[in-house]
C-alpha cells in the first residue's frame, strides 16, 4: 500500500502566508526524501485560514524542488474553468515534470458563493454540469476531442497524458468515477462515515472500476490528549443543507453563521466531528494497516489538520515510507 500527502497549504500558526507557502514546499521535499508516492495541493478560495488558491502554479513550483513524487492537485474546482484550458495546463506541466503530474479535479466551490461568484463573473457560456465538463476534460486528456472539436490538440506531444483522478466523497461520485475510467480519492477527512466508505469502494469495484481507490483522511502522531482535542475542535465541520438541495461545507461556526445571514429560507444544519487518527507513530500505523486490511484499498493519503508546522513535519517524518518498508523487511526476515 502506498502513503501520500494532501497538503491544503494552510496558514500556519506564527506564519505569515508567503512563509506557509515555503512551508508547503519544504514538506514536499521531505516526502519527496522518505518516498511518498504523491503530493497533492489544494483550491481554495478567499479562506483566511488557507493560502492555496491556484494549484496549478503551486504544482509548476513543486515539480522543480522534488525529483520522485507525482505532483496533484487536490483539486481542481471545475465548476469555474474551461475543460479544455485545464487539459492544456495539465498537459504542458507534465511535460516539465518528466511525466510525474497528477490531475485531481473536484466538484465543490472551494469556497463560499461570494467567490464562486467572482470566479464566474462574466462568463458567457451557458452552464455546464460538472458530469459534461468531467467528461470533456477526460477526452480532451485522451486526444479523443468532444464532438465538434475534431482535430484539437491540448500539446504537440500528448503520448503520456497526466493520470486523472476525482475527488468525491458519495458511492455516486466513486462509481461516476470507474464509469469514467479515472482514478478516484475518497474524501474521509471531510465526510467521517464508514457505511459512506464502504459503499463507495464497492460502488467504484461493481461498475468496472479498475483505477486505483485512494482514502484521504486526517492523520497526525501525537499523543498527547490536550493536544488531539484542541485539534479536533478546530476540524469540526459544519455542513450546510438548503432548501434547493444544495450542500455546502464549511469549516467553521463563524463561516456558517455568515452564510446562514446572507440566506432566506430553511437551512439544515449538521455539525460533522473530523475522524483523526492520532497517536503514537506505531498506533497509528496499527490503524492504518487495520483499515486497510479491512477495506483492501490501494492507496492512503494523508490530510495534516493542524496549523502548527513543526507537528506536520514530525507527522510525515514518523510515518514515512522509507520506515515503514524497512520494518516490513525486517519483520519477514525475523
Amino acid at each position: 500500500m502506498d502513503f501520500s500527502i494532501l497538503n491544503q497549504s494552510p496558514v500556519l500558526d506564527g506564519h505569515t502566508v508567503a512563509a506557509s507557502l515555503k512551508d508547503t514546499v519544504d514538506l514536499a521535499i521531505r516526502a519527496d526524501s522518505l518516498g511518498y508516492r504523491r503530493y497533492f495541493v489544494a483550491e481554495h478560495h478567499n479562506d483566511e485560514n488557507l493560502a492555496g488558491t491556484a494549484p496549478e502554479i503551486m504544482i509548476s513550483h513543486l515539480l522543480a524542488h522534488t525529483e520522485q513524487m507525482h505532483i496533484g492537485s487536490g483539486g481542481v474546482m471545475l465548476q469555474h474553468y474551461n475543460p479544455f484550458k485545464v487539459a492544456e495546463q495539465f498537459q504542458l506541466m507534465q511535460h516539465l515534470g518528466s511525466g510525474r503530474v497528477d490531475l485531481g479535479v473536484g466538484k465543490a466551490p472551494g469556497g463560499l458563493p461570494l467567490s464562486t461568484q467572482a470566479l464566474q463573473h462574466g462568463l458567457r457560456e451557458e452552464a455546464v454540469s460538472f458530469d459534461r465538463k468531467f467528461k470533456d476534460l477526460k477526452r480532451f486528456l485522451s486526444q479523443e476531442p468532444p464532438e465538434g472539436w475534431d482535430g484539437l490538440k491540448t500539446s504537440p506531444d500528448t503520448s503520456h497524458p497526466p493520470d486523472l483522478f476525482l475527488l468525491g466523497s458519495s458511492p455516486s461520485s466513486a462509481r461516476f468515477a470507474a464509469e469514467e475510467g479515472a482514478h478516484f480519492i475518497y474524501a474521509h477527512f471531510i465526510t467521517n462515515n464508514e457505511r459512506l466508505l464502504e459503499e463507495s469502494i464497492r460502488a467504484f469495484r461493481e461498475y468496472n472500476g479498475r483505477g486505483r481507490f485512494v482514502v484521504a483522511l486526517s492523520v497526525l502522531v501525537t499523543d498527547d490528549p490536550h493536544t488531539q482535542e484542541k485539534i479536533i475542535s478546530r476540524n469540526r465541520i459544519f455542513k450546510l443543507t438548503f432548501e434547493d438541495g444544495r450542500v455546502l461545507r464549511v469549516g467553521s461556526e463563524d463561516k456558517a453563521d455568515e452564510l446562514l445571514s446572507t440566506t432566506s429560507g430553511q437551512v439544515d444544519v449538521e455539525i460533522i466531528e473530523p475522524h483523526i487518527v492520532a497517536g503514537t507513530a506505531a498506533e497509528v500505523l496499527s490503524t492504518l494497516d487495520e483499515m486497510a486490511s479491512k477495506t483492501g484499498i490501494d492507496e492512503l493519503m494523508f490530510h495534516l489538520p493542524t496549523h502548527d508546522a513543526a507537528l506536520r513535519h514530525e507527522t510525515v517524518q514518523a510515518l514515512a515510507p522509507v520506515h515503514t518498508i524497512h520494518a516490513a523487511q525486517k519483520s519477514n526476515t525475523l
